[in-house]
């Protein structure tokens, strides 16, 4: 067993080591943000009101006053403790309000990826039935869906299922562990607005995958055998188009992470993208740093997540 875990363990190590350069790059700029903008960061964030002493006092309280590299090293020194601060206006830790909106933009994402799977059932049926009525209306609303941005989508559904039929609330938010029935009545239109785009995308993909495979000289042996369709499908064709298949639901996810800024601002949901447009215009810099640092750890995870997703479904593909 342990044999069999150490080039995973190995190769993870390797993805981590590989992404500390990247990590170190985004936030060294996130803390230069501050020196970005002219004057003192302290004067940029109370105001032109403030008085010298009120600026002086803020900038040695956050060490504004302190060399970029200082500030920067310092900044490490209290992830490494787990102890970023306090936002500037509602002086809750950092650390806190940051887990507390990625649980919201996370239950979004992960539903919205769960929906968005029904893409490739769809597509195996689609190329089973390659150029037939099914196939055609499903590439046509495919064509349809990419087409349109995410922003013409969330105003589209809202103003149907929130303004014309009154079925799903415009606006607001109330957590899982409060309600679950309220959240998810609330989180519903995230999710669709979310989930549209990326099923017509993943479907695109996973039907020229099985389009392909449907064609290779295993799966007519297995049809000479008078082997259900359904069988086929799922237990031949499947294994050998999911390799291109993960890589898109690599990149759907990592999608609507950052597509949530563009639902979540439209629908006030207090996630991620919401807090970090708020945490930009207020000036609310440790907040910004400790968002832009987060996003940076979860992109590495979903890629390395993808890399050893291929050895798993596909041994001949190497781990490391």
């Amino acid at each position: 067993m342990q044999s069999r875990a150490a080039p995973y363990v190995k190769a993870i190590s390797k993805r981590l080591l590989a992404g500390i350069p990247v990590f170190i790059l985004v936030t060294f700029g996130a803390t230069a943000l501050s020196s970005l903008a002219p004057g003192s960061p302290a004067q940029l964030i109370l105001g032109d009101n403030a008085t010298p002493e009120q600026v002086q006092a803020l900038d040695k309280l956050y060490g504004y006053d302190l060399p970029l590299w200082e500030r920067y090293l310092h900044w490490l020194g209290g992830l490494m403790r787990g102890d970023l601060g306090q936002t500037l206006f509602s002086q809750q830790p950092v650390l806190q309000v940051v887990f507390d909106r990625a649980a919201v933009t996370f239950e979004i994402a992960f539903l919205a990826m769960l929906v968005s799977l029904i893409g490739i059932p769809l597509a195996m049926f689609a190329a089973s039935n390659q150029g037939g009525l099914l196939d055609r209306a499903l590439r046509s609303i495919a064509s349809v869906l990419l087409a349109v941005p995410t922003f013409v989508i969330v105003v589209l559904l809202s103003y149907l299922f929130a303004i014309v039929l009154r079925w799903l609330p415009a606006t607001g938010w109330v957590n899982f562990t409060e309600n679950p029935i309220e959240n998810l009545w609330y989180v519903a239109l995230p999710v669709l607005c979310l989930t549209l785009h990326q099923t017509a995308y993943l479907y695109r993909v996973a039907r020229n995958e099985f389009v392909t495979t449907l064609q290779e000289d295993f799966i007519q042996v297995a049809r000479a055998k008078g082997l259900p369709l359904s069988y086929i499908l799922w237990r031949h064709a499947l294994r050998p188009a999911m390799p291109q298949i993960l890589t898109v639901m690599g990149l759907s996810l990592t999608y609507m992470l950052a597509g949530s800024f563009v639902v979540e601002s439209y629908f006030a949901v207090p996630g991620i993208g919401w807090t970090v447009l708020t945490a930009v215009k207020s000036h609310d810099l440790p907040l910004v740093q400790a968002i832009l640092s987060l996003t940076v750890v979860i992109f590495v995870v979903i890629f390395m997540l993808v890399d050893i997703g291929y050895s798993i479904i596909d041994p001949r593909v190497s781990v490391t």
